[in-house]
């Protein structure tokens, strides 16, 4: 009688358990990713931007994350014309399902525009304000 209780007992104790763990998603939580405060951030996914504008700091310095979700190389330059046009301002070497975070500028006021030069038709506006 008594392992009969016992059973009884951890039984509704393991269901317990695993209906607590699947109401609480079944584990750790995972804690969303942390960046330099100010950071501007851009994320390449499918083969297209998350953003199709950036705003950043006018003649300053600014930390821009770029993150890439896939396989796929992305990287992004900053020129004073749309494309492969105009002068470049700023780039870095392409990088697949990774993040790195960059110092970028100082930019003068204006307009300006990035791609992905991996794949041209990724692209954006940037106002430097």
């Amino acid at each position: 009688m008594f392992a009969t209780i016992l059973r009884a007992r951890l039984a509704r104790f393991v269901l317990f358990g695993a209906l607590t763990l699947a109401a609480c998603g079944g584990g750790a939580a995972t804690a969303p990713p942390s960046y330099p405060p100010g950071a501007i951030v851009v994320t390449a996914n499918a083969r297209t931007f998350d953003t199709s504008q950036l705003v950043v700091p006018a003649d300053t310095k600014f930390t821009l994350v770029f993150v890439n979700k896939e396989a796929d190389q992305h990287n992004l330059a900053i020129r004073t014309k749309a494309g492969f046009e105009g002068d470049l301002l700023f780039r870095f070497d392409p990088i697949s399902v990774s993040t790195v975070v960059l110092e970028a500028g100082p930019i003068a006021a204006g307009t300006y525009y990035f791609l992905c030069e991996v794949h041209p038709t990724m692209t954006g506006v940037v106002l430097a304000q």
